[in-house]
């Protein structure tokens, strides 16, 4: 049979190193089976959520269902000190920085046709087993926001659902113990065509950074400082209030259940989104000094360079850095 040059690839035999064609399911010049060397499709999304391996107290590799170790008894992370991702529309990095023991945040990439998805959610340090609830969060709003993209749902409300199905995750890590509950930010965009839709719960952030014009943080932080300012209070009062930039708002049993606050973006022309957790806003805050350090490239070279500044400077918090160019699968 001849194979069809329209989805036939070419691959060099191992065995041999001959040209031969994916359409065969053997190499012509020696015999050597090639259905095995197909390249598999990418995955519609990832995460970085991991269950424990290793216990970093006593060395047991046996944990319980819920993460603790079952020699020693200590909770063990619910995710690597850093993971990379690559989906080819976008790409993440994520971090444990160098003061924390574990890894608190965690971020989710997925795709559909035309479509980059980033969720990033980060554990509040306050709250017990921080880690767990961002993990837990961003395992669940990823599919769920999918999904919900997929059904037809406008990315507002795929956005909404998103949260709905987080806060319904977290609690679930939270169990019958209320005293001190696992919780978490929440940020997460829809880069589509035309569109660029970010919803939030939180401090973690959205930047929007142009080719050309003016850099943009398209989230307001869900703290005290903004509520004061929202209800009149001039701006440098509001932030010289004790706790200004404390939470007001995140991921939680203990947390309102209100929706996220969505903004929806048209772009002018090309450029890339930055969505990040505060462990890279604490340094890079305002926008043109987070674009003046953004590299050219490719989106994950970029989330590595921004990573890195921010351990540069000290990386006192956990790191997650998003990049989406923009438009969507329209550069390299």
């Amino acid at each position: 049979m001849v194979p069809n040059p329209a989805i036939a690839q070419t691959m060099d035999c191992p065995s041999c190193g001959a040209s031969a064609s994916s359409a065969f399911r053997f190499c012509e010049a020696c015999g050597r089976p090639l259905r095995d060397l197909t390249v598999p499709p990418p995955p519609a999304w990832v995460s970085s959520s991991a269950a424990p391996t290793r216990c970093e107290s006593c060395g047991g590799t046996g944990f319980t269902t819920d993460g603790y170790c079952e020699r020693c008894g200590q909770r063990g992370p619910t995710g690597p000190d850093r993971s990379e991702f690559d989906l080819g529309l976008l790409a993440g990095v994520t971090d444990i920085g160098h003061r924390h023991e574990r890894n608190e945040d965690a971020l989710a990439l997925g795709t559909l046709p035309g479509i980059a998805l980033a969720v990033v959610c980060d554990g509040v340090s306050s709250s017990s087993r921080g880690d767990a609830a961002s993990h837990a969060a961003v395992d669940v709003a990823l599919p769920v926001l999918r999904t919900a993209l997929l059904e037809g749902a406008v990315p507002e409300r795929a956005l909404g659902r998103a949260v709905h199905a987080a806060r319904d995750a977290v609690a679930a890590v939270a169990g019958p113990d209320q005293g001190n509950p696992p919780s978490c930010t929440f940020v997460a965009a829809v880069v589509a065509a035309g569109a660029i839709t970010v919803g939030w719960v939180g401090d973690s952030r959205a930047y929007w950074l142009p080719d050309a014009g003016a850099p943009r943080c398209l989230t307001v932080d869900d703290s005290l400082a903004n509520e004061l300012i929202a209800t009149g209070m001039p701006a440098d009062e509001a932030y010289a209030q004790p706790h200004s930039g404390a939470l007001v708002r995140w991921i939680g049993v203990d947390a309102d259940a209100g929706p996220p606050k969505v903004v929806t973006v048209v772009p002018e022309g090309p450029g890339r989104l930055v969505v990040c957790s505060d462990g890279l806003s604490r340094y890079r805050s305002a926008p043109d000094e987070l674009a003046a350090a953004a590299p050219p490239g490719p989106p994950l070279a970029v989330a590595r360079q921004l990573t890195q500044l921010a351990l540069d400077a000290g990386g006192v918090d956990n790191i997650t850095v998003v990049v989406v160019p923009y438009p969507v699968g329209g550069r390299a």
